[in-house]
């Protein structure tokens, strides 16, 4: 990585401090995720459950042979909220993203850093990295947050901790991070066209939907991620993620820019 990006990055997290709105969202993602919503499921857990009760999800649920029907509603639970950390990384980085170009045009200052001898490529990977490091981050800590909470007040139902496990590492080491290199990209190519922060921010409904589309799925019992679905997904979004840097370069036209604003 050259210098110049490493000063952007620098750049970018000073005003990432300053900015009061995008540090209260990103920091309510581990609130309402990783607290709120596992202590409202585990607490209201019915204590009898019969097998007749989770019959329509038990196939989905890997070695419920071997569960009580209590176990088996537990980690149908556990499992149905993974999305939820392949749309965190998801969301993050447009609200950071959107704001490093639509801001600073808005603001102004974005000519000034076009106009330096800095290349576009490390302009475009310090923006971005200043995106993607934080998400990953947050989405990293959330699930450790998320770990800690579930296993320990599961633990006497099971008698062992049962987040993580394969499924989860690979979800949120391999799968997270590209989706937040998706996002960034994305949403670098749309804000490089527009000039309003919130249209901007819209991008993550492009990747937000299909996700929220797959929990609900997944909850009502009509598939279940594997790691196979996983890693066929993870590399359909690296490939994805290629495409996006290479159009992201052509669509951050700095000369158009510093044009367009003279």
């Amino acid at each position: 990585m050259s210098g110049d990006a490493i000063i952007i990055i620098k750049k970018e997290f000073e005003e990432i401090l300053k900015n009061r709105y995008i540090l209260l969202t990103m920091l309510s993602f581990p609130l309402v995720f990783s607290v709120l919503i596992p202590l409202i499921y585990l607490f209201t857990l019915p204590v009898n459950v019969s097998w007749a009760d989770i019959a329509a999800f038990k196939g989905l649920v890997a070695g419920a042979d071997g569960m009580t029907p209590r176990q088996v509603l537990v980690a149908f639970i556990v499992q149905c909220t993974l999305p939820f950390y392949l749309m965190m990384p998801s969301v993050i980085p447009t609200l950071i993203s959107s704001y490093s170009i639509v801001g600073e045009k808005k603001c102004g200052t974005l000519e000034p850093l076009l106009a330096t001898p800095a290349s576009t490529m490390d302009i475009l990977a310090g923006k971005a990295l200043s995106a993607i490091i934080p998400s990953v981050l947050i989405t990293w800590a959330s699930f450790l947050l998320y770990a800690l909470l579930v296993d320990s007040i599961t633990y006497e139902i099971f008698g062992y901790p049962i987040v993580p496990n394969m499924l989860w590492l690979f979800a949120v080491a391999v799968t997270a991070p590209l989706f937040a290199v998706m996002s960034v990209y994305l949403s670098i190519v749309v804000s490089s066209r527009m000039n309003d922060i919130r249209a901007a921010q819209q991008v993550s409904a492009v990747l937000v939907i299909p996700i929220m589309g797959a929990f609900i799925m997944e909850l009502f019992g009509y598939f279940s991620l594997t790691i196979e679905m996983l890693l066929a997904l993870s590399i359909a979004v690296a490939l994805a993620d290629v495409l996006l840097i290479k159009a992201s370069i052509r669509a951050f036209d700095r000369e158009e820019i510093l044009t367009r604003h003279a």
